[in-house]
């Protein structure tokens, strides 16, 4: 620890340069004079560093985060000093939202790895001096943060916090790595106090001026001097309750001139802000081992300060202390019984504007000070009533003081008031806050709808509670902001407070006879709510605020067994957090979320019987694009559905439970929708051409003949009902780009769960599936079994694939549970499947494709091939359906997957008994229009079809083979082949005996099919 005398900042500056130039420590801790003025010396050297200092260090940066929010926040305090590009700030800002959707608390926040690496690499030619304002409560080593380390030159010097902060013995001891470094000046010397002070303050005002209020210096400074005057007076003897008190104090005493305006109330909240109010709140002041060092209070009486303005007192000395022109007058008993006042006057004190009386006595009715008439505060704490004989106005006496009231703090005191009969006229009152503590000031009740002017309510555990839920208790208050009803333990029914319509914050902490909270009655500018059910649990069954649409914060701690219910429908919470650590509700079944359009997490990890999240923008104008009306309307048959235009939502959706996820709710229906508002539906309607082919799935109703297989009446397709677990997703919505390990790892969580899939009208997806992780490629390569029962895939202009591989993936996926896909209006497909989706590591221990039963594909024009295929490994036991029309590149519909495996040496001609062959046992149909570049259905491989029943072609030109029947032993029918005379003939075979003979197959030829007369024959549109 190294102290030097100094009388003034530009003293203090000279002293640390020197300091800094020849101290070999890397980091140096200024604590300025015992606290104050820290701040400003190292803003001084930060703003005009001195030449040598410049000529030393190549590079000097300021890093300001007195007012303490997260590492993150500080890192990017680094970057924005450094100026660098925007792509930094992108990268902060994708980061901070990533982490909304995680639902990671702001403070929790850390850096970003790769904005630490470009620093460092910013920074390393420079040898670097850091001015660093720290204003959390821990060491902060800035190598983390990617500034150099003392190796390469690097020197830090830092303080702890902002300004006229105390530092405790707790911060002492964690820095004693670095050199601590103090200023002591002479005790006597009050100029010195004064002008450090004086600096202070206008640090103080400027920081002020950003929250957009413009108190002046000397307004700063003297509020300082309060807070120093009255702290070293006796803050180990009362509780001043600066955190809460401060400001009203200032307003109160007249420091911040102007009560009677809420401007006046605003700057000094604002200035409130700026000091570190924590460290005067304790009753005792740090107890250091060295005795030499005073904290800052022990330096109050040398501030300047007006004599006997602020002054605390004992009854025993109060009439010698206090003059005619004290405004704030503390008063308290050092003895454990209460000191009567009955004896003490008050006459003298015109001036008197704050009184706190602490463990005294008087008469409640008509107490000693009503004569204080320009009294605005008023404290009463561990007070009791002194009996007098009766007088015919004792009654008046303490209403009128009341009446003349702006903030009223009653603590441990029955101050029982006569309020007038409710029905008299209101209570003519300038009263604003009014904060009760284990006591009381009514008498019966008291319906705080007649204190108009209220802007803040605390009545935390009171003595006796009130009925409510009879009457309107706080209805016209129009004023009223905050409302803390904490601990009161026998509310059952919380009264209506529709008409608080400026009522901001609502704190329930400790109701747990409360039955449930809305939704009637809710204030709807509400921005805060929390309720902390403390140690016992509550009674609540159901919470809901639905409609109160500034609601941002909130906060449920505790346990709640009985609640069922919880409805936010139409706020702007960002995050719910349910978890455990913070909240139980093992009852919890019903999360009620519509209208959320800020929603970013829901913190939950166990099941819900009904959810509704939605937090997309809907009015009559605005509708979703859906290709199927049944579908669009879906969610109605759910127990639980989300539509939301985040596909990071999907973090809050499915969970894991060792080493399977499971769906936050069994019934689950999600729609994935960032359209810009301008969609409509008629809008969408309108482009549709009237001439559109649009082929009927005849796979979803066995029954449905191929007769009149294309439609052009309008009608819609029938689609099977959505399984469970069901995900639509639209316009604006990619699986591709979310990027970090947990947005990625959901979204295959998703895919792993989900039964059907329905992706439609999107602009920006590449593929259904989305990019491989480094993390899930390494631990969860098992676990690629898809749950999915039937896709639906279409209108999606660039979309390359529907199941696309990634090259540097060692993820591999089988779909044992798919029975229908179905694709169309895709122009930039190349495949459904791509290759190398598939290797022998999956296919030896699952069958990738054992329960498909139908491919419907419409209108890829690009498409290549479907889906790559092993000879023996990779098949399609249960396909009975094949559709494909309108896809003018398709060459192969199953061709070889040469990605992982050579391709197979197989004749064309080849029909010997042991040659290569894939079977399809249960392909009953096949209908190809329009595919002038198909070749075959399966590459170089004999196809099998033994119960083949119908072959449709139309348009197939470059054609050659048709599938295999085999030998029907059963003399079957033959299989019908709808298809051109000049194809029919065009086409090879393999022979009888291997099943592949024209007499196995009833060709019919039918002229609908043939193109128009003026088309020349052979000519393929493209």
């Amino acid at each position: 620890m190294q102290g030097f005398s100094a009388d003034g900042i530009e003293n203090a500056v000279r002293y640390i340069t020197y300091y800094l130039e020849n101290s070999d420590s890397p980091a140096i801790y200024f604590d300025g004079w015992r606290g104050l003025g820290a701040s400003a010396v190292l803003k001084s050297i930060a703003r005009h560093p001195p030449p040598s200092l410049v000529e030393k260090f190549s590079k000097i940066m300021h890093i300001d985060c007195s007012k303490w929010k997260s590492r993150r926040a500080l890192q990017r305090a680094i970057a924005e000093e450094l100026e660098f590009h925007q792509w930094i700030n992108d990268d902060f800002d994708r980061q901070d939202k990533e982490d909304d959707f995680s639902g990671r608390d702001e403070s929790s926040r850390t850096e970003i790895p790769d904005v630490t690496m470009a620093i460092l690499r910013s920074l390393v030619r420079y040898r670097c001096l850091v001015i660093f304002h720290n204003g959390s409560d821990d060491m902060v080593d800035l190598v983390d943060f990617g500034i150099p380390p003392e190796a390469v030159g690097t020197k830090v010097l830092w303080t702890y916090r902002g300004r006229l902060r105390q530092v405790s013995s707790r911060l002492r001891e964690m820095v004693t790595s670095h050199d601590f470094v103090y200023c002591f000046p002479s005790w006597k010397n009050t100029s010195t106090w004064k002008g450090l002070l004086a600096e202070e303050a206008r640090e103080i005002a400027l920081y002020t001026h950003r929250l957009g209020h413009t108190p002046a210096p000397e307004v700063a400074k003297v509020c300082c001097m309060y807070l120093l005057s009255l702290s070293h007076q006796g803050g180990n003897i009362i509780d001043y309750n600066w955190a809460t008190h401060a400001s009203n104090y200032w307003v109160c005493d007249g420091i911040v001139t102007g009560g009677h305006d809420n401007q006046a109330w605003e700057v000094a909240r604002a200035l409130h802000q700026e000091i570190w109010l924590d460290d005067y709140s304790s009753n005792t002041l740090p107890d250091y081992s060295d005795h030499s060092y005073k904290t800052l209070t022990d330096f109050g009486d040398r501030l300047g300060c007006p004599p006997n303005r602020w002054i605390l007192v004992t009854p025993s000395n109060m009439e010698e202390k206090a003059h005619q022109w004290t405004t704030s007058l503390f008063i308290s008993s050092q003895s454990v019984f209460e000191w009567p006042l009955a004896q003490l006057s008050f006459h003298q004190l015109d001036q008197l504007h704050v009184l706190k009386i602490c463990r005294c006595s008087f008469s409640f009715q008509s107490p000693p000070f009503h004569c204080c008439h320009n009294l605005r505060f008023l404290g009463l704490e561990s007070c009791t009533n002194q009996q007098q004989a009766r007088e015919e106005d004792k009654d008046t006496k303490a209403m009128q003081v009341f009446m003349r009231l702006w903030v009223l703090d009653i603590c441990h005191t029955d101050w029982e008031l006569a309020f007038p009969q409710e029905s008299e006229e209101e209570t003519a009152t300038e009263i604003r806050e009014v904060h009760i503590k284990k006591g009381k000031i009514w008498h019966n009740n008291l319906a705080w709808r007649r204190l108009q002017n209220l802007r803040k309510l605390c009545v935390t555990d009171p003595t006796c509670s009130w009925e409510t839920g009879e009457k309107d208790e706080f209805k016209d208050m129009v004023n009223l902001e905050h409302l803390e009803l904490s601990r009161n333990s026998s509310i059952q029914v919380l009264p209506g407070m529709s008409g608080a319509i400026g009522l901001k914050s609502m704190i329930l902490d400790g109701c747990v006879l409360l039955e449930h909270v809305g939704p009637e009655g809710l204030p709807p500018l509400l921005e805060s709510f929390s309720f902390d059910a403390g140690s016992d649990p509550s009674k609540i069954s159901k919470i809901s605020l639905a409609g109160c649409v500034h609601l941002k914060s909130f906060l449920l701690h505790g346990a709640f067994p009985g609640l069922e219910e919880l409805d936010l429908s139409g706020t702007s919470v960002k995050t719910v957090d349910l978890s455990s650590k913070v909240v139980q509700v093992n009852g919890l079944n019903k999360v009620i979320l519509i209208g959320c359009k800020q929603l970013r997490a829901l913190l939950w990890s166990k099941q819900l019987k009904v959810l509704r999240i939605d937090t997309n923008e809907r009015n009559e104008q605005t509708q979703q694009p859906c290709s199927d009306l049944t579908l669009s309307s879906q969610e109605k048959n759910y127990d639980s559905y989300v539509i939301a235009s985040e596909t990071r939502i999907i973090q809050s959706l499915w969970h894991w439970d060792r080493a399977d996820p499971y769906l936050i709710s069994n019934s689950l229906y999600l729609h994935l929708h960032n359209a810009p508002p301008s969609t409509r539906i008629s809008e969408r309607r309108s482009t549709r051409s009237d001439k559109d082919i649009i082929p009927k799935p005849c796979c979803y109703n066995k029954d449905v003949s191929l007769e009149g297989i294309s439609s052009n009446d309008g009608g819609e397709i029938l689609w099977p009902p959505p399984s469970d677990c069901h995900v639509e997703v639209s316009e604006g919505i990619s699986l591709i780009d979310v990027e970090g390990e947990k947005g990625i790892s959901s979204i295959h969580d998703m895919m792993w769960l989900v039964q059907s899939m329905h992706v439609h009208d999107n602009s920006c997806m590449l593929a259904v599936n989305p990019k491989a992780w480094r993390f899930l490629d390494m631990y969860r390569s098992n676990h690629t079994s898809f749950r999915l029962r039937w896709c639906r895939v279409e209108r999606c202009p660039k979309l390359q694939a529907v199941f696309m591989s990634y090259g540097d993936s060692w993820v591999r996926y089988f779909f044992p549970f798919m029975e229908i896909i179905w694709a169309s209006h895709l122009p930039m497909a190349g495949c459904i499947w791509s290759k190398g989706l598939f290797d022998d590591s999956v296919i030896s221990n699952h069958h990738p494709f054992g329960r498909l039963q139908s491919i419907h594909i419409h209108n890829c024009p690009r498409l290549k091939f479907i889906l790559p295929l092993y000879l023996d490994k990779i098949n399609l036991p249960s396909l009975e359906a094949l559709h494909i029309t309108h896809c003018g590149h398709l060459r192969h519909v199953f061709p070889w997957d040469d990605v992982h495996k050579p391709r197979p040496t197989v004749h064309r001609g080849q029909a010997a008994a042991g040659a290569a062959v894939n079977k399809f046992p249960n392909l009953k149909h096949i209908h190809l229009h329009e595919l002038p570049s198909l070749q075959e259905i399966c590459e170089d491989i004999r196809m099998l079809a033994p119960v083949l029943e119908s072959v449709e072609l139309r348009g197939c030109w470059a054609l050659r083979r048709l599938p295999a029947v085999g030998r029907r032993s059963d003399g079957g029918p033959a299989a019908v082949v709808r298809i051109e005379r000049d194809c029919w003939e065009k086409l090879e075979w393999d022979g009888r005996d291997v099943g592949h003979h024209p007499s196995l197959y009833e060709p019919r030829f039918s002229s609908r099919y043939y193109r128009k007369e003026h088309l020349l024959r052979g000519t393929v549109l493209r």
